[in-house]
């Protein structure tokens, strides 16, 4: 009779465990996210220059159902065979406009770092900005650094998580999905490239804002450049697209002012429009004209 009981009850706890863990992992997400630089602000290396895809982000989200979201960021640098180096462990996610934002510093006598990440909800994966500063006391250090960079992330599982090694097995589904993202980036990176004519209203000013947009898009993200009237300064920005739409977000600096919103690609025509608000409430709409 006692043994009866005692395996009622270990059954008992280890069905409790089971539900636990199952629970856990389901609260959990996990992402792989390429990173490519966009712009060295200081310190060009042979790693760190314009365009060079300088490693692979590991990022976990946990608490996923809860309104404090956490995120675990691990990077591998391209080309290293050492485990990849953990840059935020378990912090508290920002949500904003876009998505979510997180910061961390560290900070002693001989060195600060510094990694801002925005990540950009598209369909159900990310796209991600990162702004990483590296200060060394060290007056010889010749990898005093500063850059932003961009990526799209792809969804993995917890063993390629944790083992930071891909998996050599596809499903039919995942494959179906690769293959359809690879047309779609095919297929819109034959159109966002160039100059393009812009038309913008944006609550404030009292005529219609007319002039050229700068793209420079690859893989669906992107940076875009335009100038306000009244001399009022240049306006920079970012974008990440999906299929037909996307987001968007630009800073002013002389107005200081930033502003974000959406976007929507036209297919037939190849042109995109947009909407959106800035920081104090303004609304904003626009066109941007196929590559003339």
């Amino acid at each position: 009779m006692l043994i009866t009981r005692l395996s009622v009850k270990l059954l008992f706890n280890l069905i409790i465990i089971f539900l636990l863990t199952t629970k856990s992992f389901a609260n959990e997400k996990f992402y792989k996210c390429p990173e490519k630089i966009l712009k060295v602000l200081k310190g060009q290396s042979p790693l760190i220059k314009k365009g060079s895809e300088i490693g692979i982000n590991y990022i976990k989200f946990s608490q996923i159902n809860s309104p404090f979201k956490k995120i675990t960021v691990k990077f591998k640098e391209k080309g290293s065979i050492s485990n990849a180096k953990i840059i935020i462990l378990n912090k508290e996610l920002k949500k904003n406009t876009l998505g979510y934002e997180i910061f961390e510093k560290f900070s002693n006598d001989k060195e600060t770092i510094e990694n801002s990440y925005n990540f950009i909800i598209l369909d159900k994966t990310y796209a991600f900005t990162r702004k990483e500063y590296y200060w060394s006391s060290n007056k010889e250090d010749k990898y005093n650094y500063e850059y932003e960079s961009s990526g799209r992330c792809l969804k993995i599982n917890k063993k390629e998580f944790d083992t930071e090694k891909k998996l050599q097995k596809i499903s039919k589904k995942e494959n179906k999905i690769k293959n359809n993202q690879n047309k779609s980036k095919s297929n819109f990176s034959n159109v966002m490239k160039g100059y393009k004519s812009l038309a913008m209203t944006w609550q404030g000013y009292n005529d219609l804002i007319l002039g050229k947009i700068k793209f420079s898009e690859k893989d669906l993200l992107g940076r875009l450049e335009f100038n306000l009237p009244n001399n009022d300064g240049l306006c920079i920005g970012t974008y990440a697209l999906s299929k037909d739409k996307g987001t968007w977000s630009i800073y002013c600096e002389n107005k200081n002012v930033n502003a974000s919103g959406i976007l929507k690609w036209n297919h037939n025509e190849g042109s995109v429009s947009g909407n959106g608000k800035d920081n104090k409430g303004k609304k904003i709409k626009f066109k941007i004209a196929s590559i003339n």
